[in-house]
């Protein structure tokens, strides 16, 4: 014999096999049909057979084994673990103990599992040594000559014979245990299916599995009433386009319809897993129509969808619920905010009311001659005073950034008329404090000017600027340093620097200075002390600007802070020819000479003051009391006498915004024309806002700038 019917040299084919994950053959084949045809196959060809499970046990009966094997071998104790042994171990054919040819083919699934093994054979290769099995016969305890009776019944067949007919059984084996295994997983298959549909059923009250390339529907799951209608399977887009029709309220069959409309569907849903759309039905309940992408083709288009429908009642209730909690808490807030800004809007008024006065007869006194110290005691009121209105000022801007209420105004804003506001108001700082002042335009477009809120850029970088003169030694250096880089579609990218070699801030400070009210804890003079909101409102303005403001500082080497906008521009002709507005001090005077103004103010030291200014240039001031009073003197005066109306807004008998209005709906040939600028110290924008709806021609706020009121009046009365 060769090697090739050595069992020594196998291995045993279900050591791979994890117990913990072992199937068995009876668990999912019918095992009547299983040993009918192994018995089948034995009577056929001859042979025995036997079929052992993964765990090496027997599984089916034992069909056509000799008495050689079955009798005797098998009978001995020691054979029978020997025989045992063999089938657990066998592989292809082979030599058994006891000498006989046998075979071993495995039991497989579709992916490679080993589940048992079909053994059997029974058969001798050629005429038998009979000393070698009186031999094993002595060894297994077995009558010899019995032993050898049995031999001699036992068929002779060859090893073509034996691999042939062990292969038939295989195949036919493997094929029945593969079909059984696939249909017990179909059947676990469907029967998940039905649990899923069972858990979708309690969740949606229809579904429909819908084939869009037939235009086709098969029922999944429905009411009886549904059912009814729509049957078990048929054409979907009409189907559907009718059962919109009985299902939902009058006022949503259109949009479901065209929600549910097919010819569109692929495109609506895309990439997306779903799509769904809420709508009222007869019955006046919520629900939601949704369709869940099931297939798709190699492009990504859903070719196959379920289409569902839920109740969803009870969360539209809550959900109507927190939409009118939230719009109620909306009102609160609206209301709380409102209540703020009145509140805010009453303080700053009642404040201005007597800043005017401090500030305006201040200015007023300044101009007598007074002895030097009483100049110097008055410089020090001014001082104090405007440090109050800026800090009115800045909480104020602080509110208005903080309410989201501040409105940009964008213009051109040329690089020499910045740099000509910088020197009016920086160069004179640091000339008081000896310190050097270096304006760095590094790359500048000519050609174009960028767009900005003047006023809102002016008073960023005035607050960085004057907080590096008062946070620098005197002679120190400050430096403002600009590079503007050219952006597709004639947008600037522009980059500032305001440095100076002062007393820099710490690291923790530098991670909070931009939030309001805060301040590095100094042993400096508290002459420097501000109101800790200038930062927190630049900030805010750089972000509502669309830019970014950054710091790097070092206690005792200074500080330097970094702002990047991108900016829209015009060329530079079109901001020239645009002009800036601007009217010479000389040209002012000469048109503010000689004309009459009426004063509409209550107050009597206000009114002082502004009749001080007014008369101060040349002009001829008629005071009035109130609203009332002043619609009273404007009805009799002639017409053309007044060249522009002053007016207060909070006036007794007649507010300014009622006397504007009155006046403006007079039947005069001037009603409409004379100019009338609001002076007040409702300084919001809202007051400006109303002011200019109420048919007024500007605003001045209070504390009256001189050079403001002047430059107002200029303005409106050149025209």
């Amino acid at each position: 014999m060769d090697n090739l019917f050595d069992c020594s040299r196998k291995t045993d084919p279900h050591q791979n096999i994890d117990s913990a994950k072992r199937l068995n053959i009876p668990d999912f084949c019918d095992m009547k049909q299983f040993e009918q045809m192994l018995k089948d196959w034995a009577s056929s060809t001859g042979l025995a057979t036997v079929a052992v499970g993964s765990d090496g046990e027997y599984v089916s009966s034992c069909y056509n084994f000799t008495d050689f094997c079955y009798k005797y071998t098998r009978n001995s104790p020691e054979g029978l673990r020997r025989c045992k042994a063999c089938d657990r171990k066998g592989a292809g054919t082979y030599l058994c103990h006891a000498g006989l040819v046998d075979f071993a083919a495995p039991i497989t699934l579709d992916d490679g599992t080993v589940v048992g093994n079909i053994v059997g054979g029974q058969v001798l290769p050629e005429q038998p040594d009979e000393n070698r099995f009186r031999n094993t016969a002595r060894v297994l305890g077995i009558d010899e000559e019995a032993y050898i009776t049995a031999l001699h019944k036992v068929n002779i067949r060859s090893r073509e014979e034996i691999r042939a007919s062990a292969a038939l059984l295989a195949n036919i084996i493997n094929l029945f245990v593969r079909m059984s295994y696939a249909a017990q997983k179909n059947m676990a298959s469907l029967s998940e299916r039905a649990r899923i549909i069972s858990s979708l059923g309690r969740i949606y009250f229809c579904d429909y599995y819908i084939d869009l390339l037939r235009d086709r529907y098969f029922e999944l799951d429905t009411t009886e009433h549904l059912h009814a209608f729509a049957g078990e399977s048929g054409t979907a887009s009409a189907t559907i386009r009718k059962a919109c029709c009985l299902f939902a309220a009058p006022s949503y069959v259109d949009a479901l319809q065209a929600f549910t409309d097919l010819s569109t569907l692929k495109e609506r849903i895309g990439h997306r897993p779903n799509i769904a759309f809420e709508f009222i039905s007869r019955n006046s309940l919520w629900c939601k129509a949704l369709f869940i992408a099931v297939e798709r083709d190699a492009a990504g288009s859903a070719t196959h969808v379920i289409y569902a429908l839920q109740y969803i009642q009870e969360e539209k209730e809550k959900e109507l619920e927190t939409q009118e909690a939230l719009k109620r808490s909306a009102q609160e807030a609206n209301q709380a905010n409102q209540a703020k800004s009145e509140f805010l809007s009453r303080m700053s008024h009642d404040i201005r009311t007597p800043l005017n006065g401090i500030i305006g007869m201040t200015y007023l006194t300044q101009r007598m001659d007074l002895p030097q110290a009483a100049k110097d005691n008055l410089a020090k009121i001014d001082t104090s005073s405007r440090f109050l209105l800026s800090l009115i000022n800045d909480v104020l801007d602080m509110t208005k950034a903080e309410s989201g209420t501040v409105e940009l105004h964008p213009e051109p804003y040329p690089s020499d008329e910045f740099k000509a506001y910088i020197d009016a108001v920086i160069a004179p700082l640091c000339r008081e404090r000896s310190q050097t002042f270096i304006y760095e335009p590094g790359c500048v477009l000519r050609d174009l000017v960028p767009l900005f809120d003047k006023l809102r850029i002016n008073q960023v970088i005035f607050n960085l600027l004057s907080n590096a003169v008062k946070y620098t030694p005197e002679g120190g250096t400050i430096c403002y340093r600009v590079n503007e880089t050219l952006l597709p579609e004639n947008r600037i990218a522009m980059h500032v620097e305001v440095i100076d070699n002062g007393i820099g801030m710490s690291p923790g400070f530098q991670k909070v200075l931009f939030e309001p009210f805060t301040q590095e804890d100094r042993d400096d003079n508290s002459k420097n002390r501000g109101t800790g909101l200038g930062l927190a409102i630049a900030k805010k303005l750089v972000t509502l600007m669309g830019g970014t403001i950054s710091v790097k500082s070092e206690p005792g080497k200074g500080s330097s802070f970094l702002l990047d906008f991108v900016l829209n521009s015009v060329p530079a002709a079109q901001a020239s020819s645009s002009g800036s507005g601007k009217t010479d001090p000389a040209d002012a005077d000469a048109a503010l000479l000689s004309k009459h103004i009426l004063l509409c103010e209550d107050h009597p030291l206000n009114q002082e003051i502004a009749e001080a200014l007014l008369r101060a240039k040349g002009m001829t001031v008629v005071i009035a009391d109130d609203g009332q009073a002043g619609c009273d003197i404007f009805r009799k005066s002639l017409s053309g006498y007044f060249d522009c109306i002053l007016m207060d807004i909070r006036m007794p008998v007649m507010n300014g915004y009622q006397a504007a209005d009155a006046i403006r709906s007079m039947d005069r040939p001037d009603a409409g024309s004379v100019p009338i600028i609001a002076m007040t110290a409702d300084a919001f924008s809202d007051d400006i806002e109303k002011c200019l709806k109420a048919g007024m021609n500007g605003h001045i706020a209070k504390p009256v700038d001189p050079g403001k009121l002047y430059a107002a009046l200029a303005g409106v009365l050149k025209h």
